[in-house]
């Protein structure tokens, strides 16, 4: 039976940055002779059905989907609760497996890897935001970006720097010594989308990242967010209910009862 896990204290705690996902890091960038360029298949997945429960209790929160994100680009995925949206997100993140279909992540096939080669795509080509922003508390702002830093590449000289700078970037150059009950709602998403982008991940996946923030600070992140892609070229896949996000997003796919209902361009 499928589980997903949504808590950063739980990927970090968990094999998603085991030792041995870090030794195989560099073998598997050799062995997974990535496709260069534009590709259909960057990220995406096709025909994949996912289940939960056994019996009559058995629910298909994905049916056959097929769905794929350009490189480049930011993707709205919306839907009414139990739609399949954050299913997709874990799938799209290499936290679930389907029961059929098949996953693509930075053009590669992810289905028959294992659960440590997982891990390491996981850690090398994937950022994580979420709603509830799932920083350390005990920590400082710059200390939490930091450790995106070591995270994905333990050897890793200048982490402390180099979260400054970003930090900088995100107007919290002046705050990296506060703890997230000091900051605001903003200003602590803030910090959880730098953590994300330490190591410069191609990939940003984010689960309704302005629910929780009022309308300027929302707004604040889904620019923040935009000019990823058209800074840095960074693929933004964005889970959420709120409709302001279509201003910021290069199409919109909507999903209702497990499968795609439409999809829209939206700049």
């Amino acid at each position: 039976m499928n589980r997903v896990s949504e808590d950063a204290t739980d990927l970090a705690s968990s094999s998603a940055y085991s030792p041995a996902a870090l030794a195989i890091e560099t073998e598997l960038e050799a062995s997974f002779n990535v496709r260069e360029g534009n590709s259909s298949r960057f990220l995406g997945v096709e025909g994949a059905t996912v289940s939960f429960g056994k019996g009559d209790a058995r629910i298909l929160p994905l049916r056959g989907v097929s769905v794929m994100f350009e490189r480049g680009t930011l993707s709205l995925v919306m839907g009414p609760s139990g739609s399949g949206k954050t299913t997709l997100l874990s799938l799209l993140g290499c936290l679930l497996s389907p029961d059929e279909g098949s996953v693509f992540v930075d053009d590669v096939l992810v289905n028959q890897l294992s659960e440590t080669e997982k891990t390491a795509i996981r850690q090398k080509k994937i950022g994580f935001v979420f709603q509830a922003f799932r920083l350390f508390h005990s920590l400082s702002a710059i200390d939490n970006v930091a450790l995106g830093f070591e995270i994905r590449d333990p050897k890793q000289p200048h982490r402390l720097e180099m979260a400054r700078q970003l930090l900088d970037q995100f107007g919290l150059g002046g705050k990296c010594n506060q703890e997230p009950n000091d900051l605001s709602p903003g200003e602590r998403q803030r910090v959880a989308v730098a953590r994300a982008l330490a190591g410069n991940p191609p990939i940003l996946l984010a689960d309704e990242p302005t629910a929780s923030l009022d309308a300027q600070s929302g707004r604040n992140i889904c620019q923040i967010l935009r000019n990823q892609v058209d800074e840095h070229g960074r693929t933004v896949v964005v889970v959420s209910h709120d409709p302001r996000w279509r201003e910021f997003s290069d199409r919109t796919i909507t999903l209702f009862d497990g499968q795609v209902e439409q999809e829209e361009k939206n700049l």
